[in-house]
């Protein structure tokens, strides 16, 4: 994970976290809508009995519509696989009736075919005595973000209110808090004798506490030169001896960091060459002989002392995020194989070679916004966000809300079409993509389409259209190590990226209303192609001319830990707005976000708002210029702010949402609107052969 992603992963935490029951959709006449909302009857409501019913309605009352029938046929397979192991007869016919019913539909009776394999094989296994999985749901919370059970089985290592950490005990339900800082932590993992818990904050330090209390020691500040020089370590396991905590150092390899301090151990170095797309989130295996490590949608293992790499999945969809169980004999990972993003193991030999078929161990809802862990004696822990976010517009006169978009995903950032018809939004339906829909209402349809490689890691921010409403620019990567500014026609198509002679730090971009230059900002680095003088720590605003040039920084303004972003041009091109943030004063739970105007191309930025907290989303200004819209979390919610753009007081509208934008009229706004959800802590166990089988 990427320096640069910190405020998405904070970001994609909070975004996850809501949800809410759409009604039931027997009086809805248009079949994709009641399509959409059977879907959430099984995957929000999780009756799947009722779901059942459902699709069987939709496939009786549009019988002639073959697409929406053989999509709902497909989903009665899907319910029937969900209910277990005594429905399996059900599931099969179900997936039978794709194939003959609906032979053109060619990607559902693809997904049939794959589905009645995979169903065959289980009931192979199931006819040579292997049991099925025990699922069981220790806890949900609506106030707790995310949490790792420990390797022991006994604790829940919790991250909720502002951040802390709490331990609480499964069988008791006491609840212990166990830090109490003002920054925010976003990733913690246990230690495997279930003692210490190591955890990130939101500048990338990484600290360890004792689970009963005490002292924090700082394995790396947050404040640290290493920080500030744009590095950072990214934790993938621990030692077995639970002494030192693996760390991925990009540029560098795999590293161990003693718990006690000292100096770090170089565990695997880069090859000269090859970059963290080769080797990704490298771990090693509890007897230290073995690496695993994610290559281009693949699970590999090599030998720590060097060897010939293993390849150990080999699938069309992509594989990714290798963890080994305690005892050596597993590594699992994600993968959406069977149609959705589940957990696989597959079983590793002595001398590291893959043995026999990979195992689903969970199934169900697709797993968004999820972290697992393994469990000693071969089980696993997940925590799970049930939630999302859709698409909304507010009527300024009338103060009627529309929702646009009906969907159980994250879908954000919108923004309107230069005649105002349509609306672009970004949308996590599959992976990140580019979507436009109806300002009206109706269908929404993809935009980045045929990308070169559906299977890559991919991230799409705020789109923006040229004045002539044809095409849409937006920053993004498709692939870690291609990022850059993207350009994609109305009609849909292959992103093509603006070549800008230096792209790797550009994450939000805007284009003038004339369509005479883009602003972003951007983060430099120390390799490949920075723009000359470029700070590596904190973001600045640049502008570049469309068709290519120098780039123009804004933001001349050095103070340590002071980053700029989300640029926005006013309606007449003369200024933009953009937001600030103080990453040292944030962390010190200050507060530290303004909101900045600056005339171009020759006027110095200004702050236009007092220093406040929570105001991380983009901008928007009235179509006279004379105001400008942005949202900040209060009180756990997104609310929707005006402030003067010559600077003023500051307004809260009557809006629920984030990421606001102004319609071309100034009558509407568009927004993003979180759905109000919880998280879930599961336990999976009973899902590998018996200890008898084991080799």
């Amino acid at each position: 994970m990427k320096k640069r992603s910190i405020e998405k992963v904070i970001l994609i935490i909070f975004l996850g976290m809501s949800l809410s029951i759409v009604g039931i959709a027997q009086k809805i006449e248009d079949p994709g809508v009641m399509l959409r909302s059977a879907i959430e009857k099984e995957e929000v409501d999780g009756d799947l009995l009722g779901a059942i019913d459902l699709y069987q309605q939709i496939i009786e009352k549009f019988s002639g519509n073959q697409a929406i029938a053989a999509k709902a046929q497909l989903r009665i397979g899907m319910c029937y696989e969900k209910l277990g192991q005594k429905n399996s007869k059900q599931a099969l016919d179900a997936y039978q009736k794709v194939i003959n019913n609906y032979p053109l539909q060619s990607e559902e009776v693809k997904t049939a075919r794959e589905k009645l394999l995979f169903l065959q094989k289980a009931k192979e296994l199931v006819e040579k005595g292997v049991k099925e999985h025990i699922v069981t749901k220790i806890y949900e919370s609506t106030e707790k973000f995310y949490g790792f059970i420990s390797p022991d089985g006994n604790k829940l290592a919790l991250v909720g209110g502002k951040g802390d950490i709490w331990i609480r005990e499964i069988v008791s339900g006491k609840e212990t808090r166990l830090t109490q800082t003002p920054s925010f932590k976003y990733w913690c993992f246990w230690s495997p004798d279930s003692k210490t818990i190591a955890y990130l904050d939101s500048l990338n330090g990484l600290y360890v506490v004792h689970i009963k209390g005490g002292e924090l020691r700082a394995l790396i500040e947050s404040d640290s030169d290493f920080i500030k020089e744009g590095h950072y370590a990214w934790p993938t396991g621990w030692t077995s001896d639970s002494k030192m905590i693996l760390c991925q150092v990009p540029k560098r390899g795999l590293c161990a960091i003693p718990v006690s301090g000292g100096e770090w151990k170089d565990i695997f170095e880069l090859p000269d060459g090859k970059t963290e797309e080769d080797f990704s989130l490298l771990t090693l295996s509890p007897d230290g002989k073995f690496l695993a490590y994610e290559s281009h949608g693949d699970i590999y293992i090599m030998p720590v002392k060097g060897g010939k790499s293993i390849q150990v999945t080999n699938h069309p969809f992509p594989d990714s995020w290798p963890v080994w169980s305690f005892d050596g004999q597993w590594i699992s990972f994600y993968s959406a194989r069977s149609g959705s993003s589940q957990i696989w193991v597959k079983r590793i030999s002595p001398d590291g070679h893959p043995e026999g078929e990979p195992i689903q161990v969970s199934r169900g809802v697709p797993l968004r916004n999820t972290f697992y862990n393994w469990v000693k004696e071969g089980k696993i822990g997940i925590s799970m966000a049930i939630g999302g976010s859709n698409i909304f517009i507010k009527d300024l006169e009338t103060g009627k809300e529309i929702q646009l978009t009906n969907i159980l995903s994250r879908e954000r950032n919108p923004r309107w079409s230069p005649d105002g018809r349509q609306i672009a939004f970004v949308s996590f339906r599959d992976a990140a993509d580019l979507l436009m829909i109806p300002t009206g209402g109706g269908e929404a349809r993809k935009l980045t389409i045929n990308v070169s490689n559906p299977n890559e890691n991919r991230y799409i921010t705020r789109p923006s259209w040229l004045p002539d409403g044809k095409e849409l620019i937006f920053g993004g990567f498709f692939g870690y190590d291609n990022r850059g500014i993207w350009i994609v026609p109305v009609e849909g198509g292959v992103p093509q990226k603006l070549e800008l002679g230096f792209d790797m730090g550009v994450e939000i971009c805007d284009v003038s209303p004339d369509g005479a230059y883009i602003a972003f900002d951007y983060i430099g680095s120390k390799e490949g192609n920075p723009i000359e003088g470029a700070r590596t720590f904190e973001k600045d605003i640049y502008v570049i001319p469309f068709k290519g040039g120098a780039p123009q920084r804004i933001t001349l303004i050095e103070k340590s830990g002071q980053s700029f972003r989300f640029p926005r041009w006013s309606p007449d091109g003369k200024r933009l707005a953009f937001h600030s943030i103080n990453w040292f004063a944030d962390h010190e739970g200050k507060e530290s976000e303004e909101i900045w105007v600056c005339e171009f191309p020759d006027g110095e930025p200004g702050s236009i708002t007092e220093k406040m907290k929570g105001a991380g989303t983009h901008l928007s200004w009235s179509p006279d210029g004379k105001t400008i819209v942005f949202s900040k979390v209060e009180q756990n919610k997104e609310q929707i702010y005006t402030v003067p753009s010559d600077g003023g007081e500051i307004k809260k509208m009557n809006i629920v949402g984030s990421s606001p934008d102004f319609s071309p009229d100034g009558k509407k706004i568009a927004y993003g609107k979180s759905r109000q959800g919880k998280v879930e802590y599961w336990l999976v166990e009973n899902f590998l052969p018996k200890k008898k089988d084991n080799k």
